[in-house]
Parts: structure tokens; C-alpha cells; sequence
């Protein structure tokens, strides 16, 4: 297994390497899904070692993955694959080829391929310092695609991502190392900042100086999670970088960022009585990230920045879902981490696709989709509906765990706040794209039913049906793997 944790690692870092050096662009486009599937593939195979001999180790556990990292990991394998696939048919497309200068796509993919390592480093990073560092190193891998494009708009929104990230990180960086304060009498000299050695000393740490780092942790590294009122850099880049890097973004590198989060709760629960106080804090981040999000979400004019909001609102409630505390809600946030990530892939897609058909991001300048290009259209309405939280689509199974969980638990007043909050989102989504599917008005500046090609609606299908299965039916394997991993962020 250890040559399994190496592999992942190596394999996109090579097709970075290589995308840089190879001569044409036709060579880029054919490495791209190999290598993801590939990827993917030592994915689901390290996740099959996770659930048949418990955590992996390497190189004295500065390689871990435990069923918290192996959820994350197959977040990051799933999104890149799918956006890999969909960048090749995106910029290929002859409607975008006015966007797309010459020699761009050398640049796009060597930093497609190193986003996607930073990406799994963070999940098998079992050193919470190795972690600090992939995580960084994600907002520098990300900032040159958010500016893709190169005019003044998308300058400004990578400037901003790059200003509040590593503002955020730095403020984490500042939580670990409290961290390590709380510990060093029971480490001692030996600086083992590996987080088999720091569970093996929990119940031993300082519970002030733990509980002042992992809100370091939560303000800083929640920073990149998107959560409010540290979230503003969120909006700016997904509506200004294109459609398969703001697919990544939402749905891979948000949860990344989380995922530190949650590696040092688990740390510091069991000093801290439980997690009680950190929990608390957990459920107000989330609350009031749900809250901005849906106050947003209302007045959007740009369904790109709506997308955004919507993460915003989503990555709240998986952190409300985490600071509940209950079995079944902290289950659920996890399984919100997976729909969520999928669904919001899958609109992020569409919003491409709307954008290579009418020309515009903005709301009232798409009209008639259903006439024009129903294919099109089915994914846009079906794909509302799942990232709103209709049924059977995965994520109302994730958020109706959620809340029944906070109710299960006492939480009563907290999860009737959520579900109110999901009803105002779910309107405030649906609306806008409904409007934008069956609503009166021009058809865009292409000849009236121009379909986009098979190759660009393809992944939009796949995903829409990953959506719909974790509706449905959570599969057996999968369930255990959720399962473990809210047992390890409970503490």
C-alpha cells in the first residue's frame, strides 16, 4: 500500500511535468484522461485497502490515510477526472474558440495536473505540517486558472483568492502551532508532528492552548473552506475562472480545506470535554455561512456568482451538519461533502455550457434554453433541482440526515433553522434557472436549436446520474467508508 500512496502522488505531478514539455496541444488533450483515471483508479484502490486493514502509513505516517482522508481523496480523484474530461471537450469546442489563445492550454494543464497533486497531498498527508504546506499550495496552483483568461476581471479575483487564502493560512499556521504548544510536554523535544503520534497524546493536551488553535484553524483554513465572513474571495473567482476550474474549486478544493478542519478536531475533542465548546463554534460558522449564503443567493444576477453563493451556503452546512455533534448529522455532512461536491460539478458544467451558447453569464440574457437546446436543458433543470436539495437526488438524503440528526439530538431549534434556510436556498436557485430553461425572450447569438456537441454534454450526464444513484441507493462499501469517518471526526 505504501507504493500505492507514493503512485497517487506521482502520477498527476508527472502529467504536470509533461504537459508542460510536450509539443502540441492534441498531446495535452490525450494524457488528460488517462492520467485522472488512473488516478481515480489508485484512488478506489487505496480507499479498498482503508476499508479492509484500517489506516495506511508510509514513510514514518508523513503518508496517512484513515477513512477521513479516503473520503476527501475521493472527492478530489472523482472531480478532477470529471473535469478533466469536460476541459478537453470545453476548450475544444468550437464555440469557445474565441476565448482560448494561442499556446494557453501548455499553461492550463501543467496547472490542471499540479492542482489536482496538491489536491491528493493534502488527503494522505499524515504530518499536519505536510498538510499546512498542500493546502497552500493549492491556492498558488489554483490563482494562475482563476486568471486564465488574463483580462482585468480575472487578474482582480486571483489577486483577491491569493491575498485572503494565504491571509487565512496564515492564521492556520498560527492554530498549529498552538497545537504543538498544547502538546509539547508529552512530545517532548522530538517534534513528531504526525497525527498518529498526536491522537496517541489527545486526552493529554492543553485544553486552552488546543481550543485556541483549532479556532485558529477554524477562522484560517475556513478562510478557504468559503465559509462566512471569510468567504468573499469565492464569489469573485468562480464567476471569473473557467467552467472546469470553478467545477475543482467548488467541489474538490473546498473540502480539502475542510479537511484540516476537521483532522485537528479530532485532535483536540478529547482534551476539551468532549469537543463541546468546539462544536459550538462549528455550528455558528455554520449557521451563519448558510445564512449569508441564502441572503445572496436572492439577489444574484450572474448564475456563475449564484453557483458561488450556493457553495457558500453548502459549505456551511456541512460545518453546521460536523458542529451538531449527532451520528447521523455528522454522517450526513459527510455525505453532503460527496453530493454536494458532484452536484455542484455538474452545474458548474452547465454554466460552461450555458455561457459557450449565449454568450453571457448574466440571468436575463438567457432565455429559452428548453427551444434552443433541450439537451441542455434537462441537465440544467436536473441539476438545479440536485444542488437545491430536491428529491431523490443525493444531497436531500445528506441534508434531511442532517436535520434529523440536530433533532435526534436536542438540537431542535438549530435544525429547524437549517431546514428553513434550505427551503430560501432551494427557491432562490430553482427560480432563477427555471426562468432561464423555459422563460420567453432571446435565444442566444447561435442559430436558433444548436445543440453543444455529445463530447461537452457527456460528463454532465455522468455526473447527473452519480446524483441521482446517491439518492437512491448509498452503496455498501461507500456507507462504510462515511460511517468511519464520522466515527474518526467525533473523536
Amino acid at each position: 500500500m505504501a507504493a500505492l500512496l507514493v503512485a497517487v502522488l506521482v502520477v498527476p505531478l508527472a502529467a504536470g511535468v509533461a504537459s508542460w514539455l510536450l509539443p502540441t496541444d492534441r498531446l495535452r488533450y490525450l494524457l488528460v484522461l488517462p492520467t485522472t483515471l488512473l488516478t481515480l483508479g489508485l484512488a478506489l484502490a487505496l480507499i479498498a485497502g482503508v476499508l479492509q486493514h484500517g489506516a495506511l502509513r508510509a514513510f514514518n505516517d508523513w503518508l496517512y490515510l484513515d477513512h477521513l482522508g479516503a473520503v476527501v481523496l475521493l472527492v478530489v480523484a472523482l472531480v478532477s477526472t470529471m473535469a478533466g474530461l469536460y476541459s478537453v471537450a470545453y476548450f475544444r469546442s468550437t464555440a469557445n474558440a474565441h476565448a482560448v489563445r494561442a499556446g494557453e492550454m501548455r499553461k492550463y494543464f501543467a496547472l490542471f495536473h499540479l492542482f489536482v497533486f496538491t489536491m491528493v497531498t493534502a488527503t494522505v498527508s499524515g504530518n499536519l505540517g505536510l498538510l499546512w504546506m498542500a493546502v497552500t499550495a493549492t491556492t498558488f496552483a489554483a490563482a494562475p486558472l482563476v486568471d486564465f483568461y488574463g483580462s482585468h476581471g480575472p487578474l482582480e479575483a486571483a489577486w483577491k483568492f491569493i491575498i485572503l487564502a494565504v491571509a487565512g493560512e496564515l492564521i492556520a499556521l498560527f492554530g498549529f502551532l498552538c497545537l504543538y504548544a498544547s502538546a509539547v510536554g508529552w512530545l517532548g523535544g522530538s517534534y513528531n508532528f504526525t497525527v498518529p503520534v498526536l491522537q496517541s497524546v489527545g486526552p493529554h493536551l492543553s485544553p486552552a492552548l488546543g481550543t485556541l488553535g483549532f479556532l485558529l484553524v477554524l477562522v484560517g483554513f475556513g478562510t478557504k473552506a468559503g465559509l462566512a465572513p471569510m468567504h468573499t474571495w469565492l464569489p469573485d473567482a468562480h464567476s471569473q475562472a473557467p467552467a472546469p476550474i470553478c467545477a475543482m474549486l467548488s467541489g474538490a478544493e473546498l473540502n480539502c480545506a475542510m479537511l484540516a478542519i476537521l483532522r485537528v478536531l479530532a485532535l483536540v475533542t478529547p482534551a476539551e470535554r468532549g469537543g463541546t465548546e468546539l462544536r459550538a463554534a462549528l455550528l455558528a460558522f455554520g449557521l451563519l455561512s448558510m445564512t449569508v449564503g441564502a441572503v445572496f443567493l436572492i439577489s444574484q444576477r450572474d448564475f456563475k456568482r449564484l453557483l458561488a453563493y450556493s457553495s457558500v451556503e453548502q459549505m456551511g452546512l456541512i460545518t453546521a451538519g460536523i458542529g451538531l455533534g449527532a451520528p447521523l448529522a455528522v454522517f450526513g455532512a459527510l455525505l453532503q461533502m460527496l453530493a454536494h461536491s458532484l452536484a455542484k460539478c455538474l452545474m458548474f458544467f452547465n454554466a460552461g455550457n450555458l455561457l459557450l451558447r449565449f454568450r453571457s453569464t448574466t440571468i436575463s440574457d438567457v432565455r429559452g434554453v428548453v427551444r434552443v437546446a433541450p439537451m441542455t436543458a434537462v441537465l440544467v433543470v436536473a441539476g438545479a433541482l440536485a444542488i437545491a436539495g430536491a428529491p431523490p437526488f443525493g444531497l436531500f438524503l445528506s441534508e434531511a440526515s442532517i436535520i434529523s440528526g440536530g433533532f435526534g439530538a436536542g438540537a431542535g431549534a438549530a435544525a429547524g433553522f437549517i431546514a428553513v434556510l434550505l427551503v430560501v436556498g432551494f427557491i432562490a436557485l430553482v427560480a432563477p434557472f427555471s426562468r432561464m430553461v423555459f422563460g420567453e425572450g432571446r435565444a442566444g447569438p447561435l442559430p436558433p436549436r444548436a445543440e453543444l456537441g455529445a463530447a461537452v454534454l457527456l460528463p454532465g450526464y455522468v455526473l447527473l446520474a452519480a446524483v441521482l444513484l446517491l439518492g437512491v441507493f448509498v452503496p455498501g462499501p461507500l456507507h462504510a467508508l462515511l460511517a468511519g469517518a464520522a466515527r474518526e471526526v467525533r473523536g
